[in-house]
């Protein structure tokens, strides 16, 4: 063999070698067992945000806690999803004419929960996990079969019909944690649970009307 293609098998031989190594002690560490993927020199894992809760669940850590916001429920334009904003802002001495100021603390307009959340700020967190893969299934609160649960909860959106602006659908925790002091019922961006509406939607197994649950799962 060439000395320059035996270099550069030897090169190849390293690399995967430390691969190996490391794909190993990704396994010993979690215990894991079968194949895993890896990413060399990293550790694998995924983010995900639990929308209405300040703590991760035992298996992730936390990444950041905050705030969840959004644009307020009857003005067109700006963004449609909702966010996570962190507890400690940093700005710049950046000043312009042109700022688009559209973005509200999300609060909820619904009953029956324990502690009661109706007409409070809702809270969030960043999660990390070690799993590779994160996954929301809405309308059911049990994780497909090989994957592990990190919370369940409740579908929620701003409202329906009228003036109401659309936005993406959130899982929030079903044992949901305000904002301390956040319950000045402001109603500028607003979320309720969300239902399902018999028709082209199969029912049964869904019910009209009926809130919808929803589970984040790893694996």
């Amino acid at each position: 063999m060439p000395v320059e293609s035996r270099k550069l098998y030897e090169e190849f031989l390293l690399a995967r070698i430390d691969q190996d190594v490391h794909t190993l002690r990704y396994r010993l560490k979690y215990n894991l067992s079968g194949t895993v993927p890896t990413v060399t020199g990293k550790d694998l894992g995924s983010t995900y945000i639990r929308w209405g809760h300040n703590r991760c669940p035992t298996k992730s850590t936390i990444v950041y806690e905050g705030y969840v916001a959004g644009k307020k429920h009857n003005i067109n334009g700006g963004g449609s999803n909702f966010l996570c904003l962190t507890k400690q802002p940093k700005y710049t001495n950046l000043q312009s004419p042109n700022i688009a100021k559209n973005l509200y603390g999300v609060e909820t307009d619904i009953y029956g929960f324990s502690p009661n959340i109706d007409n409070k700020d809702i809270t969030c967190t960043v999660c990390l996990t070690q799993m590779s893969s994160v996954l929301m299934v809405p309308g059911t609160k049990s994780c497909p079969s090989g994957w592990n649960m990190e919370y369940w909860g409740y579908l929620m959106s701003h409202g329906a019909g009228g003036t109401w602006q659309p936005t993406q659908y959130i899982c929030t925790d079903n044992r949901p944690v305000a904002v301390p002091g956040g319950d000045r019922d402001n109603g500028e961006s607003v979320v309720y649970l969300v239902g399902g509406v018999c028709g082209s939607l199969k029912c049964p197994p869904y019910i009209n009307g009926k809130p919808l649950t929803c589970v984040v799962c790893s694996r």
